[in-house]
């Protein structure tokens, strides 16, 4: 509203300085004509001496009127000046002014002849020519005053643009276009605008590839991660925390409380957000078990105020540490006591020879062989303990083997175990029998598989053996299947732990030691390959192995 009155105000005043203007120009041409007035006053006082009245008026350059008269309008107009009291003796140079005119009357000494004049004003004396002048100064005037305010209004269009362009910086969205001249007054100012809007920009997107890059690194960290404001609400996490806690944590802004179920943590949290104090402790999780966590709160302050403050909980998963810490002390405990069993024996029996048995001759054999077959079984013990300590070793070391070749060589030095329980062995080799691998390894995987299909096999059964070299995957399938009594399915998931037994009778007998499997599974492991099974109980057992090479 302001905008559109401005412009009329504007014009308004320009016609008021300008009526001022042609007032005072006027003014000026009545005070030019009083003198001219005057003077030819004068003159005809001088001539009135010498002649009459009316011709030293006409001389002078004046009309001579006559008060007893009011024939002409002048007449008319001096009479009535005259009876109103506005002409009369001593008052000199009398003006009646009227919108196209200015006439002055003068009477001297007290007689009723007077003189007078008629001047036109300053826009009568050449009408045209004030009308012109009069268009030119409103044609300029006004001009200059739309000119201006146009002008104002484009700035102000443009400062409108320039402030709703920095808006959307500060709201983080694109600018709108705005060109400007070079000469434009706000030129500079859009130009740095732009200028800062791209660096903005720049800022913005270096601070979200920032973002994603750290978010990305603590998403793929191992351990958990979440990050707390002051009012202890999650501003960040990542997936291993998540697992860690057994809950799907939102992305969105929420108290901690709603993902950390475990007391012992939720006090650590607590504690460090009242007390600025970092806590570290090893705890279990509410609702994992078996889940244990180094769990560490720290507290991060950016600066010096409160609100800055913001807290860390990293939980170190040590489920895995606990399990090789207890599997270790297992596997002590196991071997101490495998070993104890055979050890027991020949030094029993030892001393019952020396105690005088070794006269008997009967006796002497069979304590022998007792102590021959325990010594045998401790051996075995021993070698396969060693088995699983060089297991992670020499992980790059490979050599090109034949197949064919080496499992015949595992299969001769069993020839008398099989001859023993009178065993069928069938073979069947495809593809390429020539590989290059790791040669201990995989003759630890066949030979122990071998054993153990020999070991827990029926009298008179059979095993059937698959090789299959796929070289197109360039893979090694090993099947290997037996008619011995089979695996329960409760049994099937702990098979390959250490010294784990499906029937320790049969084990005893046999001579086994209960790492097989274990040494089987391990060694697959560092060479990335796979192992399934499919048995029924009293039905047999099938083995599939698969290794990359």
């Amino acid at each position: 509203m302001k905008r559109k009155i401005g412009p009329i105000v504007a014009i308004l005043i320009s016609v008021i300085i300008f009526i001022i203007l042609a007032t005072f120009s006027d003014s000026i041409l009545g005070s030019s004509q009083n003198n001219m007035f005057t003077e030819e006053t004068d003159s005809f006082q001088e001539l009135k001496k010498n002649h009459d009245p009316s011709e030293a008026a006409r001389i002078a350059g004046l009309s001579y009127v006559d008060l007893k008269k009011e024939d002409t309008p002048l007449q008319k107009q001096a009479y009535d000046m005259y009876h109103r009291g506005r002409i009369a003796p001593g008052k000199n140079y009398v003006t009646d002014t009227t919108f196209r005119t200015r006439t002055m009357y003068f009477m001297s000494n007290s007689n009723r002849h007077v003189v007078a004049k008629k001047f036109d004003r300053l826009w009568s004396q050449s009408p045209m020519t004030s009308v012109i002048i009069a268009l030119m100064y409103f044609l300029i005037t006004d001009s200059v005053i739309l000119f201006y305010y146009r002008k104002r209004q484009q700035l102000s269009n443009d400062i409108k643009s320039v402030t709703e362009n920095l808006r959307r910086v500060r709201k983080n969205k694109e600018m709108a276009s705005l060109i400007l001249s070079p000469d434009d007054e706000l030129y500079g100012l859009v130009e740095q605008t732009n200028k800062i809007s791209m660096d903005i920009n720049d800022l913005r997107d270096d601070v979200r590839l920032r973002e994603r890059r750290f978010r990305g690194l603590v998403g793929h960290l191992p351990i958990g991660v979440m990050l707390l404001n002051s009012q202890g609400d999650v501003l960040l996490h990542n997936q291993a925390m998540a697992s860690l806690l057994n809950v799907n944590i939102s992305n969105d802004i929420h108290p901690f409380i709603e993902d950390i179920k475990t007391y012992s943590l939720s006090r650590m949290i607590e504690h460090t957000l009242k007390k600025n104090k970092n806590h570290h402790r090893e705890i279990q999780l509410v609702g994992n078990s078996q889940k244990f966590v180094d769990a560490n709160v720290i507290r991060l302050i950016h600066s010096r105020e409160d609100f800055d403050q913001q807290v860390l909980v990293i939980l170190y998963d040590l489920t895995e540490s606990r399990q090789i810490e207890r599997m270790q002390v297992d596997f002590v405990n196991n071997v101490s006591h495998e070993l104890k069993t055979p050890v027991t024996s020949i030094e029993g029996f030892s001393e019952t020879l020396l105690g005088g048995a070794k006269d008997d001759p009967k006796k002497l054999d069979h304590f022998l062989k007792i102590i021959h077959s325990e010594s045998i079984r401790l051996t075995e013990l021993i070698q396969d303990i060693l088995s699983l300590s060089k297991v992670k070793r020499d992980t790059e070391k490979t050599d090109v083997i034949n197949l064919h070749d080496d499992v015949n060589k595992i299969l001769e030095r069993q020839s008398l175990a099989i001859k023993k329980h009178n065993l069928t062995v069938k073979q069947d080799y495809f593809g390429n029998q020539e590989v290059t691998v790791n040669k201990e390894k995989i003759n630890l995987v066949f030979r122990n598989l071998i054993k153990n299909a020999i070991s827990y096999n029926k009298e008179n059964g059979e095993i059937d053996l698959e090789v299959h070299h796929d070289e197109i995957e360039n893979r090694i399938k090993f099947i290997i299947k037996d008619t011995g009594i089979g695996i329960s399915e409760e049994d099937q998931g702990r098979i390959f732990e250490r010294f784990y037994r499906v029937d320790r009778s049969r084990s005893l007998e046999t001579g086994g030691t209960g790492l097989g499997l274990a040494i089987v599974k391990e060694t697959l492991d560092t060479l990335d390959g796979d192992i399934r099974i499919e048995s029924h109980k009293g039905l047999g057992t099938k083995f599939t192995v698969d290794i990359p090479l």
